[in-house]
């Protein structure tokens, strides 16, 4: 898991801007649009409104720029020179195969936690990969779930603590950021709201990176154990094909 990290801590950190820019071109007028709703439309009663309209701003615009940051950690990893045109290019170009994946990994999730917690939080960890496999791989829906799943055999509990793990150096610091506006009284406008927020997506775009390079370095093993093997997964194809 430090391997991992470390890995994707040094894509993040030498090519933070061009990660930054994917995010911002994509979530600024999302985020603005986010809070002008929160600010004068929804107001102070309506929060399952908000976080309904803010749902559906991520499922279909927030997934153009997680695909991006993809496109630039692979790029990265296949030692080409990350650029931004082409990862919000292809970030564009995968949005179907992201919405209707996101679609059904979501009604998957619902129905587990509706089972009980416990098939919830299985799924939730088995289908971690989705994302990067319908950007890389070109599937989507219920064929970028079974990769998924062949992904994470028997790296369950690995999964679980990089989930935990990039958890707590990404998502907390960027809702710590946002709650900490929000409570600043000479900060309680709709457009320094927005920026927070901004801020706290480019952060959480360093999770995306954890989890692309997870996601290709249990590639990478898969492949070679299917060499060495001289089997080939049927439904393993190759990254950016």
């Amino acid at each position: 898991m430090g391997r991992i990290f470390l890995q994707s801590w040094q894509i993040y950190r030498r090519h933070f801007f061009v990660i930054a820019a994917v995010v911002a071109v994509i979530w600024l007028p999302l985020e603005l649009l986010s809070s002008y709703m929160d600010a004068y439309v929804f107001g102070e009663n309506k929060f399952f409104a908000s976080v309904r309209f803010a749902l559906f701003l991520e499922n279909f615009g927030g997934i153009i720029a997680t695909a991006g940051v993809i496109v630039v950690g692979y790029e990265v990893l296949a030692g080409d020179r990350p650029g931004f045109r082409s990862a919000l290019g292809m970030g564009f170009a995968s949005w179907g195969r992201m919405w209707w994946t996101r679609f059904l990994y979501g009604i998957a999730l619902i129905l587990g936690c509706l089972l009980l917690v416990v098939p919830g939080v299985w799924l939730l960890v088995r289908l971690s990969f989705v994302e990067p496999v319908a950007v890389l791989e070109r599937l989507s829906g219920t064929d970028a779930m079974r990769r998924s799943f062949a992904l994470t055999k028997g790296r369950f509990w690995l999964m679980v603590r990089l989930g935990l793990a990039t958890f707590a150096v990404s998502a907390l610091p960027g809702f710590a950021l946002v709650a900490a506006v929000g409570f600043i009284p000479g900060l309680d406008n709709w457009v320094v709201d927005a920026a927070a927020q901004l801020v706290g997506d480019i952060v959480l775009a360093f999770g995306t990176v954890v989890f692309l390079t997870a996601y290709a370095l249990f590639y990478s093993e898969q492949i070679a154990q299917d060499e060495r093997g001289q089997t080939v997964d049927a439904e393993a194809r190759p990254l950016g094909a």
